[in-house]
């Protein structure tokens, strides 16, 4: 059973959790004309009793802000018995231009007895003049199974020695395929089916400036690999128990925030509060990553597991060893059984926008086939399974996505704007879920080892990259070609032999799924806002997705004529590499291995310069070069014998004048080419 409890405040300011039962008769109810006009949306899935959700009209939120909420609660409420109004955002959010820009200040909720039909209830308020439009405060749904699967480490190879591979020194990283993978794992695994990752790593393994808010479980903020990862609220860290420290309107908030069983309390004015009103802060339970499968610590161990520590596993961005790895935010919007709702995780996007975030890693969405963004956003009927379903809105929930996307409230100087990752959906159905599918958000299709889509994954429209989700062969105890990483040791679901330790201080498991290839982009995004600021550069949100979507590798090739798949996935597997190689503005170039590349430099510069060519040891051997490249009429030739990634250097001269010794002297100049070998490569002249 999904369910939570309500807890009231002090001045009658109800809890904005949610619990699934709907009161029996609710269903029976007949729809008046007003609710019809008013009502976006409809009932699908499972809505909080004792909630309503309402759009105000503006001379109502005015009078409100004037201090006269007591007189819209009489008017609005009349003949509701026992009914409040309230804020459906308790607490405000700190950019509050932007929060009007988007009408977050015109959503109020109702709170009822939970035995009360929130339809009577929603035609009660269809007849008022105040309201503007109605939503039901529904549940949000996870994507994924909860399925945990054990680990257990075996003797590595040779090739699988760090000092070999060039991998960090982590003690499972010869495990994660899905970082570097040789085809050594599986007899049908393609090499460099991975996120092309370990190059990267030689220009930047993170960077503490960037913080990923992931939208999940909670994560284990005492696993060994993470606690020197976790994002920290250092008022709250340092701060007294019950007090909102830092005066953000959150409560004990050290490392993020639990909005399963949030609820108000009364705290102190502070700026931004409404007139003639007091401010009110939110209470939560302490983060719990027990409660379910962990799946929240898996995910954050993918983006930012502290690399090179000698324990665990690596991570996409978690940095080098030196304290140089990405933050990790939660904001935990799932506890076991215990799920969110709309006006919760709202204020989740509002929490991460205002404390600091600028990345959104999200594995939950809506299992209904919707092909249309209004729908989504506005509610409507869709066709499925021959039967007719009232999908309901998510009107605030999308207002408040794009007030945390807003440019307004940037939280990385490399970066105009915030940016959202979602999975794309475990159901293998040909749309991906909303709200991957807006078109200002990526949506993330998953594959295995075999560079095949994973049997369970979503595709076609609203798809948007793909990336590794790993797939359970289903031969007994072969779990090696899932995706590794963080687990909980003591979770409510997990299979029997992982590897456990003190409370949640060392386990590692198993797990599959989109939600697995999510946070590869979010780590990739993550990776290359970590170099632009290295680099001193900067983005829009527009830009930086346009450089993510063409930095990828071809994975249509691999699957057979006719497949359901192709040309669906997205633009194609996500590759780090590539990515911090199109933020640098340096051209790139596929090879295949094993055969020779004739490199057109009229591309990239005049190819009749006589240029010295040079190339470092690191790409020498990652490319595993055994000759120097050669520049012979116009091109430049080169064979790479290994899966890498590499920049070749073309140095030259001019202005010198060839008469005088002493004379004019010459301007040095450069142009640098990046390498990127792969089993198959097309002969795309490598610039995107």
């Amino acid at each position: 059973m999904k369910n939570s409890h309500f807890m009231l405040a002090a001045l009658a300011l109800v809890s904005i959790a949610c619990t699934k039962e709907l009161p029996e008769g609710a269903s029976g109810m007949q729809e008046s004309t007003e609710l019809s006009a008013k009502l976006v949306g409809g009932t699908d899935g499972e809505i909080a009793p004792g909630t309503l959700l309402v759009r105000l009209d503006a001379q109502s939120v005015k009078a409100i802000e004037e201090g006269r909420l007591a007189e819209v609660s009489q008017d609005l409420l009349d003949g509701i018995e026992g009914a409040t109004l309230s804020s459906a955002l308790p607490v405000q959010p700190k950019n509050m231009e932007v929060a009007r820009k988007y009408g977050l200040d015109q959503w109020f909720m109702v709170s009822f007895g939970s035995q009360t039909s929130a339809e009577e209830v929603a035609q009660e308020m269809a007849a008022s003049r105040r309201v503007r439009s109605i939503q039901y405060n529904r549940l949000v749904q996870p994507v994924w199974e909860g399925r945990v699967h054990p680990f257990e480490a075996m003797p590595m190879t040779k090739a699988q020695d760090p000092e070999q591979s060039g991998m960090f020194n982590d003690e499972y990283a010869s495990y994660q395929w899905n970082l570097y993978n040789d085809g050594s794992i599986d007899e049908n695994a393609v090499p460099g089916a991975d996120v092309g990752v370990k190059d990267a790593w030689r220009l930047t393994g993170g960077d503490p400036s960037v913080v990923v808010a992931i939208f999940d479980c909670a994560v284990a903020n005492r696993h060994e690999d993470l606690q020197d990862a976790l994002w920290q609220n250092e008022a709250e860290v340092n701060g007294q128990a019950d007090v909102d420290d830092d005066g953000n309107g959150f409560i004990d908030d050290k490392y993020g925030f639990n909005f399963v069983n949030c609820y108000s309390i009364d705290a102190e004015y502070v700026d931004g509060a409404l007139k003639g009103q007091k401010q009110t802060a939110l209470k939560g339970n302490p983060l719990n990553s027990t409660a379910g499968s962990g799946h929240g610590t898996h995910v954050a161990g993918i983006i930012g597991a502290t690399n090179n520590n000698g324990k665990g596993v690596s991570s996409i961005a978690g940095g080098t060893g030196n304290g140089d790895g990405v933050r990790l935010m939660t904001c935990q919007i799932f506890q076991g059984s215990s799920y969110c709702a709309d006006a919760q995780n709202a204020a989740a996007f509002i929490y991460a926008a205002d404390n600091g975030a600028c990345i959104a890693q999200c594995s939950y969405g809506n299992a209904n086939i919707i092909t249309s963004d209004d729908i989504y956003i506005n509610g409507g009927e869709i066709e499925q399974d021959g039967q007719t379903i009232k999908v309901n809105s998510s009107t605030l929930e999308n207002a408040a996505l794009k007030y945390f996307l807003d440019p307004a409230n940037s939280n990385h100087e490399s970066l105009e704007g915030n940016m959202a990752i979602f999975a794309a959906g475990n159901h293998s159905n040909p749309y991906s879920i909303y709200p991957g599918a807006l078109p200002y958000v990526i949506s993330v299709t998953a594959f295995g080892c075999d560079f095949q889509p994973g049997n369970y994954t979503n595709y076609g429209p609203g798809c948007k990259i793909a990336a590794p989700g790993g797939e359970y062969k289903g031969i007994k105890g072969e779990y090696g070609t899932m995706i590794l990483s963080t687990g909980v040791s003591g979770a409510a679901t997990q299979s029997p032999g992982v590897q456990t330790g003190k409370g949640e201080s060392k386990n590692y498991v198993y797990m599959q799924g989109t939600s697995m290839a999510c946070p590869h982009v979010s780590g990739v995004v993550a990776l290359g806002l970590s170099y632009a600021k290295k680099i001193g550069k900067k983005f829009t949100r527009e830009e930086l997705t346009s450089l993510l979507l063409t930095s990828v590798n071809d994975i249509d090739r691999y699957m057979a004529s006719g497949s359901q798949y192709k040309n669906k996935m997205g633009t194609g597997a996500v590759d780090a590499w590539k990515f911090l190689m199109a933020i640098e503005g340096t051209p790139w170039v596929m090879a295949e291995v094993g055969q020779k590349v004739k490199i057109d430099l009229s591309r990239y510069c005049n190819p009749w310069d006589t240029y010295t060519i040079t190339i470092d040891e690191a790409s020498r051997k990652s490319l595993g070069l055994t000759s120097d490249p050669v520049k012979r009429e116009g091109f430049l030739e080169i064979e790479c014998t290994k899966i890498g990634a590499g920049k070749i250097t073309l140095s030259a001269a001019v202005g010198k004048d060839p008469d005088k010794a002493d004379g004019i002297g010459e301007m040095s100049y450069s142009r640098e080419i990046s390498i990127v070998s792969r089993a198959f490569a097309t002969n795309n002249g490598g610039w995107l």
